[in-house]
């Protein structure tokens, strides 16, 4: 183990001969160091900071859940903040600088769960609405002659509100998932009789992607199969077979979700089917059957079909219209039943189902009722203010369309990546760095859909899915025996050359000056030497920061000589000062929001930095001064005080 810049346990050179003159006693010693370090939590650490008895105890009842969540979700929060609950951890040996001695510190990095965007929890449980036939005929059209939909003359946003007035719960903060039709066409109303209806689709399922929303069900399997009804793949469809290595007795079901024929008449099924046949297959002993039911604890009634098309070439052939009028207004179930006994079997696929209708009668006024083209969209609201109003820009809701151009059978996805990041990529490609964006999008899992919500951040070029968690960093002191926060920095600025850090924090300054200064007044090189920036680009005169000589030059003469313009009928002391105050007021503070853009201020803590620095004078002397900064904004900075002023 190799030794470092802190003292750890074993880490004496001399600890081999700790038994000669002079070195006897030296292990009930204990090694202790006062260091300045730089410490980032790992996800293990969490868990131990949340579970010290120190902790809990300081916790209470209270606190104790905000308390665990430090451990289950590895991150800080308001409820639980790092410098309450890092102290006590500090102490022990869990804190592989534990014999850091008063006067020492650690600048600790840790994630910090911050508040969600208002309304967020409400859009992950959004209430959802769907505007109907009725409503279009009664509320939006209002007389004979009307369409199902929201066309360019009557938009959707001038109706939405006093539709979810009229039907939809309302509490404030609520947020609803509103389904309309909208069509970009206008209807033509003629005189006599309106155009036939035309059938909706109602439901479809393709089958090229897995049997999902469908569902299996296992009625007599012997333990040889482990399933019968299966994914054939994407040029096959739904499978059912009971062969493996010969044939097996079975009975299986492949069960649709439900289908909502509420408000449709003459539904019709269609679908492609083929069975490959083994060598004389008796459809008595083998067969797959069309079912249907009006819920999941009603019977199954078989519906007639046409014969399968029996194919070896696995060629599919359709179904022809299946008239399920039996059904129509009514919520039902399809069923493929497949049944095989022992000495015959065969394969059977099914895909591309649609269930098409025509929206239900509505008496005289259905003879009124024209059609235009039109597509269901999805708009999202929030009532607030006693009002229902769209939601607020940084959230958007999925439309079918969305969810169709993402390949998706259903308007539904499993699981929000990769698909909402390139949705946001391709659709909001214009946000500025930072933006959040929460997104609405339904859920397919466990054989059902729910509305949930997505967060997302720009990062200047992308999207990416954000958890609502930062990092942070805060120093930690100790004194007296014991670690408390600090959130004040020191940092000392050694005057002379070759000082790694003066020369990173004076040239900071000279390139804040070069940027916000010179380019201004036309300056397109920082070694041009036509304004505050010398021809060597390492300093500048504006307020005198040096990167070369790590300090700074209040030589009066030397701004002078570098840009005269900038200080003609100025006095010594004038051009003294005025460098002072620029170093105060602009300079420093600008290299500190470059060097520090994290920092930021705390409730109840006024953060400063304190520069220790050196200038330099006519005299030719080098004085030590101490300038102190507060912590305005997150990266913002103001001047406090400067003991260059005490001396005077």
């Amino acid at each position: 183990m190799a030794c470092g810049a802190v003292a750890l346990p074993g880490c004496d050179e001399n600890s081999w001969n700790d038994k000669l003159e002079g070195f006897e006693g030296i292990t009930d010693a204990p090694i202790t160091v006062v260091e300045s370090v730089e410490f980032t939590l790992a996800e293990a650490d969490y868990s131990t900071i949340a579970g010290l008895a120190a902790n809990k105890e300081l916790a209470g009842d209270d606190g104790a859940a905000a308390l665990a969540a430090v451990g289950t979700l590895k991150c800080f929060s308001a409820e639980a903040p790092a410098s309450v609950y890092v102290p006590a951890w500090l102490e022990t040996t869990s804190f592989p600088y534990y014999t850091l001695n008063d006067g020492s510190s650690v600048r600790l990095t840790y994630r910090v769960a911050t508040d969600a965007p208002e309304y967020f929890a409400d859009a992950a449980e959004p209430q959802t609405f769907t505007v109907d036939a009725d409503m279009y005929h009664d509320e939006v059209w209002g007389g004979d002659d009307w369409v199902d939909c929201f066309v360019p003359s009557r938009p959707a946003a001038d109706y939405i509100p006093s539709l979810l007035a009229d039907y939809a719960d309302a509490n404030d903060g609520m947020m609803c998932v509103v389904s309309y039709r909208q069509s970009q066409q206008e209807p033509v109303f003629g005189a006599g009789e309106a155009p036939a209806p035309t059938p909706v689709e109602v439901f479809a399922q393709s089958f090229t992607e897995a049997l999902e929303p469908f569902t299996t069900q296992n009625v007599s399997l012997p333990e040889e199969l482990d399933y019968v009804w299966s994914w054939g793949g994407v040029n096959y469809g739904a499978k059912a077979s009971a062969f493996k290595d010969k044939s097996y007795p079975s009975e299986a079901w492949l069960i649709s979700p439900e289908i909502d024929l509420t408000g449709y008449t003459e539904p019709v099924l269609a679908f492609e089917h083929v069975v490959n046949k083994f060598p004389d297959l008796d459809f008595a002993k083998a067969n797959c059957t069309l079912w249907v039911r009006t819920g999941a604890t009603a019977a199954w009634e078989q519906v007639t079909i046409p014969q399968y098309t029996d194919n070896t070439s696995w060629t599919f052939g359709t179904s022809g219209d299946i008239n399920l009028a039996a059904y129509e207004g009514k919520k039902i179930q399809l069923g493929f039943k497949y049944v095989s006994e022992e000495d015959k079997s065969g394969t059977w696929e099914v895909k591309n189902l649609t269930l098409n209708a025509i929206p239900a009668s509505r008496g005289a006024a259905s003879r009124a009722q024209y059609f235009v083209p039109s597509e269901t969209r999805n708009a999202l609201y929030l009532y607030t203010d006693d009002s229902w109003q769209p939601a607020p820009k940084s959230f958007t809701v999925l439309s079918p369309a969305d969810y169709t151009a993402m390949g998706q059978s259903y308007p539904n996805l499993s699981a929000a990546e990769p698909y909402l990041s390139k949705y946001l990529d391709l659709n909001m490609p214009y946000a500025a760095e930072g933006d959040i964006e929460t997104v609405v999008w339904n859920r397919y899992a466990g054989g059902s859909a729910a509305y949930t919500a997505s967060a997302y951040i720009y990062d200047g070029s992308a999207w990416a899915p954000y958890d609502f968690i930062t990092t942070e960093t805060a120093q930690f002191v100790r004194a007296q025996g014991k670690w408390m926060f600090d959130p004040n920095v020191t940092i000392t600025l050694p005057a002379g050359r070759n000082e790694p850090l003066s020369t990173l924090y004076f040239q900071t300054c000279t390139d804040w000056v070069y940027e916000n200064i010179c380019v201004p007044m036309g300056d397109t090189s920082i070694k041009s030497g036509l304004f505050y920036v010398t021809s060597y680009g390492n300093n500048e005169y504006y307020s005198g920061t040096s990167a070369y000589q790590g300090n700074v030059d209040l030589r009066p003469q030397a701004a002078r000589d570098q840009y005269p313009a900038g200080y003609e009928g100025m006095s010594d002391d004038e051009i003294i000062e005025l460098e002072k105050t620029r170093f105060m007021n602009e300079v420093m503070p600008g290299a500190l929001a470059i060097l520090h853009p994290d920092a930021a201020p705390l409730p109840g803590f006024e953060v400063l930095y304190t520069i220790n620095f050196s200038a330099y004078f006519a005299d030719r002397t080098t004085r030590p001064f101490t300038a102190i900064f507060r912590v305005a904004a997150k990266g913002t900075f103001e001047p406090v005080s400067c003991t260059w002023w005490d001396e005077e």
